[in-house]
C-alpha cells in the first residue's frame, strides 16, 4: 500500500491535504496499489480517484475540506444538481474499492446556517419543536460527495460515512457495484443528503448496511441518464431511517426493474416503502418485497412523505425537470408486476396505491399486518397523501388503513388492517 503521509500528507486536522493524497493516488494509478489513509484526520478537497483503491485503518478519518472552493467543478452535468462538485470522483474507471473500518467525514453541516430552519406552509402553525425538525435552508455546497460514473466493479465495504451537505453517493451508469457493512450517517435537517442514489445502472448489491439520513436512504432511478434503466438490484439485511422516503424506486422519467428487497427494518421515517412514477414514460417492475418492519413518523418541514408505510404513486410530477430532459418513448403503464410479501407496519398515515387511468398492474399485497398510531404532525399536511413533487390530491379519511385510487389493479391477500377500512376507487 502506499500510505498518503509519504506524500506529505499530515493528519493533524488543519492541513488541506489534497495535493499531498491526489499525488499518493496518481502514483497507485501507475502501479495498481491501494492508496492507504491512515490513523488521524486529513482534511481535503476533491479527489479524484482515477481507478484507485482507498484503505482507511480504524480510526482514519478523510475530512472534507468546509470551503467550496476546493471542490472545483468536474466534468459532468447532473440532470438536477447542476455541475458536478464532490469530494471523491471516479468517472470511466473500473475495479476500484474504498474499504477498511475508518471514517469519511463529509462537513455537511459546515455549508449551512444551522441557527436558522426553513419552515413551510402548513394547515396549522408550527410549534417550536416541529421547527427544529424542518430543514436548513439550502446554499451553495458541494452535491454529489461520492461520485461514480460509467464504472464497473466498484466496491464499497465496511468504512464509516457521515454528514454529507448533498447527497452522500452516487453510482450513476455503473456496473457490478458492491456496497457492503456501511454506516451512513447525516444530519436530520440537512435537506437532500440521501444516503445512496443508484443511477441507471446494473447489478447492483447492498447488505448489511445501517443508514440514518434527513433524506432518502436509497434511491433507484434514472435521474443522470433518463434513457438507461436502473435494474438487476439487490438490497437486504438493512436498517434504515429517513426523514423523507427510506427506500423508493422510480422518480419522473426513470425505468426501474428486477428488484429484490428482503429483511430490511425501516424505523422512525417520513415514509417507508415507496414506488414513485411520472404518469407518462416512466416505468417501474418486476419487483419482489419481502421481510420488512416498517415504522414511520411523520416529520415537520420539507421533507417528502406523509406517514405513509408503503406507497405506490404514479402521476405527473414532472415539474421540476426540464422537458427537454423527457425520453422519446411511451410506456404501456407505470407500475407493473410488483409482489409485496410478509411486512409488518405501523404507520401514522395509511397504506397508499394511486395510479392514473389504470396505470398501476399487477400489485398483490401478501401478508400484511398494518397498525394505524396516532402522529403529533400529521395535522400540519392533514390527513392526505404526499404526492410530491407532484400536484395530486387525495384526501384519506381517518378511518382509513389502505386506499387504492386511480383505477390500480392490486390484489390483496391476507391483508390485516385492523380496524381501519380498504378503500378502493376509481
Amino acid at each position: 500500500m502506499l500510505d498518503i503521509r509519504n506524500f506529505g500528507a499530515l493528519g493533524d486536522g488543519v492541513t488541506i491535504n489534497t495535493a499531498a493524497i491526489q499525488a499518493a493516488i496518481d502514483r497507485a494509478a501507475g502501479t495498481g496499489e491501494t492508496v492507504l489513509i491512515p490513523a488521524g484526520v486529513f482534511r481535503t478537497g476533491t479527489l479524484l480517484l482515477k481507478g484507485v483503491s482507498l484503505h482507511l485503518e480504524s480510526s482514519a478519518v478523510l475530512k472534507a475540506s468546509e470551503n467550496l472552493d476546493d471542490y472545483p467543478v468536474q466534468p459532468f452535468r447532473h440532470n438536477e444538481m447542476g455541475d458536478l462538485r464532490a469530494l471523491l470522483v471516479n468517472i470511466g474507471y473500473d475495479n476500484v474499492c474504498i474499504d477498511g473500518s475508518g471514517t469519511i467525514d463529509l462537513s455537511g453541516t459546515s455549508f449551512y446556517d444551522t441557527s436558522v430552519y426553513n419552515v413551510p406552509k402548513s394547515r396549522v402553525p408550527f410549534t417550536e419543536a416541529q421547527k427544529a425538525e424542518c430543514t436548513y435552508p439550502i446554499g451553495k455546497r458541494p452535491n454529489q460527495c461520492i461520485f461514480f460514473h460509467n464504472s464497473k466493479n466498484i466496491t464499497l465495504r465496511g468504512i464509516r460515512v457521515i454528514d454529507a451537505p448533498c447527497w452522500t453517493m452516487t453510482f450513476s451508469v455503473c456496473e457490478n457495484v458492491k456496497v457492503l457493512g456501511l454506516t451512513i450517517d447525516t444530519d436530520l435537517n440537512v435537506p437532500n443528503n440521501d444516503g445512496m442514489h443508484i443511477c441507471s445502472s446494473n447489478g447492483v448489491l447492498i447488505s448489511d448496511c445501517h443508514i440514518s439520513s434527513g433524506d432518502d436512504c436509497i434511491a433507484l432511478s434514472g435521474i443522470t441518464a433518463w434513457e438507461k434503466s436502473c435494474e438487476n438490484i439487490v438490497i437486504t439485511n438493512c436498517v434504515l431511517r429517513s426523514c423523507s422516503k427510506a427506500l423508493v424506486m422510480g422518480y419522473v422519467y426513470s425505468t426501474v426493474r428486477n428488484v429484490l428487497i428482503s429483511n430490511v427494518i425501516i424505523r422512525e421515517s417520513n415514509r417507508g416503502l415507496t414506488i414513485m412514477c411520472c404518469d407518462e414514460c416512466a416505468l417501474v417492475e418486476n419487483v419482489r418485497v419481502q421481510n420488512m418492519v416498517i415504522d414511520t413518523r411523520v416529520r415537520a418541514g420539507n421533507w417528502w412523505g406523509n406517514g405513509e408505510p408503503i406507497f405506490f404513486m404514479a402521476v405527473k410530477h414532472d415539474e421540476l425537470i426540464p422537458r427537454a430532459q423527457r425520453p422519446a418513448r411511451e410506456t404501456p403503464c407505470a407500475i407493473r408486476n410488483v409482489h409485496v410479501t410478509g411486512v409488518t407496519c405501523f404507520g401514522e398515515n395509511a397504506i397508499g396505491i394511486v395510479g392514473t387511468n389504470g396505470n398501476i398492474r399487477g400489485v398483490v399485497l401478501r401478508d400484511i399486518d398494518f397498525t394505524k398510531k396516532p402522529s403529533q404532525n400529521l395535522p400540519l399536511k392533514g390527513s392526505t397523501f404526499d404526492f410530491s413533487p407532484g400536484t395530486a390530491q387525495v384526501e384519506v379519511p381517518e378511518d382509513c388503513g389502505l386506499y387504492i385510487g386511480g383505477g390500480a389493479e392490486v390484489a390483496l391477500e391476507n391483508v390485516n388492517t385492523g380496524a381501519w377500512r380498504v378503500i378502493r376507487e376509481e
